[in-house]
């Protein structure tokens, strides 16, 4: 089987599951500066933060591009959203 020559350290998903770890490391500090608003992550640093998570991501989209970036709502207990199952709505 031929390979991409990509390895796995350069996938999207990987690179977001970098930034996300970026994020929870650095919790305790985030929450001293920036509890209640979002925050967004690239390569392992803060590139920007604002309270409206959708404007942020536009500034970051315009900024880096398609390149992936991490936004999370600095919180002292994390949301937890429960959505109904499709499924058992029938």
């Amino acid at each position: 089987m031929a390979g991409t020559g990509k390895s796995q350290k350069d996938t999207p998903g990987k690179a977001l599951a970098d930034e996300e770890q970026a994020f929870r490391r650095q919790r305790a500090k985030l929450l001293d500066r920036y509890e209640g608003q979002f925050v967004a992550f690239y390569q392992g640093r803060i590139v920007g933060h604002d309270r409206d998570d959708e404007e942020l991501a536009r500034r970051l989209f315009a900024d880096l591009g398609d390149r992936p970036f991490y936004i999370a709502k600095v919180e002292r207990e994390p949301t937890v959203y429960e959505l109904p199952s499709p499924e058992l709505e029938r």
